[in-house]
């Protein structure tokens, strides 16, 4: 059985993509190296001291140094977002443009079920929930997307949710950063740490638009 780390870091960066940033591998190249600076933070943040990152043959990254490590980025205009973790356990993080999702994948990644489970938010909002935290899981299992119809949303409350594949249960925590909705899947005694931006942190929690009400 895999021990608990003490904490769970998750480091998120905000970047501007002007030109000429904002088109082709420049836009790519530039949110790579602000996750890779995201990612040296969360190390810092655990005195961890990662060597190659690797990743095995089905992309899923291998531990460095002895620890686990995830990333992710997106962008929505101008404004990119790039999320790191690093544990001693496995973790995945993953983060989405609220209002991004495709029609076409919602009864896959929303069954009714799991949608009457987030029922606070609207349809943007809770496809954007259901996705990242499929998406952290996934990454925490070291698993592809066509893993993704084996997962089922369990429970959600407030921030936290829980996931259901086989028999194991699968613990997620999710960050609303307006236009973006940030999820971490890992294990550790305490809530996340969420060390996040200042320049995100000022829309922090603002779902009025997503038809969820603050807590």
């Amino acid at each position: 059985m895999t021990a608990l780390d003490e904490e769970l870091v998750v480091v998120a960066r905000s970047t501007t993509l002007e030109p000429p940033l904002d088109r082709g591998t420049e836009r790519v190249a530039h949110l790579r190296a602000v996750t890779l600076a995201a990612l040296a933070e969360a190390a810092a943040a655990r005195g961890a001291k990662l060597g190659p990152l690797e990743k095995d043959e089905r992309d899923a990254p291998r531990p460095s140094g002895g620890w686990h490590w995830s990333i992710s980025h997106t962008s929505q205009g101008a404004l990119g977002l790039a999320v790191a973790s690093v544990s001693r356990s496995p973790v995945g993080v993953d983060a989405e443009v609220v209002g991004r999702g495709r029609p076409e994948l919602a009864l896959h990644v929303l069954t009714p079920a799991e949608r009457a489970l987030l029922a606070t938010l609207d349809e943007a909002a809770a496809f954007a929930r259901a996705w990242t935290a499929k998406e952290a899981v996934l990454k925490k299992l070291g698993l592809g997307l066509m893993a993704l119809s084996e997962l089922r949303l369990e429970d959600a409350s407030g921030d936290q949710g829980v996931l259901l594949r086989g028999d194991t249960r699968h613990a997620v925590e999710w960050l609303s950063v307006p236009p973006f909705v940030l999820a971490v899947a890992g294990q550790a005694r305490e809530r996340v740490d969420w060390r996040v931006d200042p320049r995100l942190r000022a829309g922090e929690h603002d779902e009025r638009r997503h038809g969820r009400s603050p807590s």
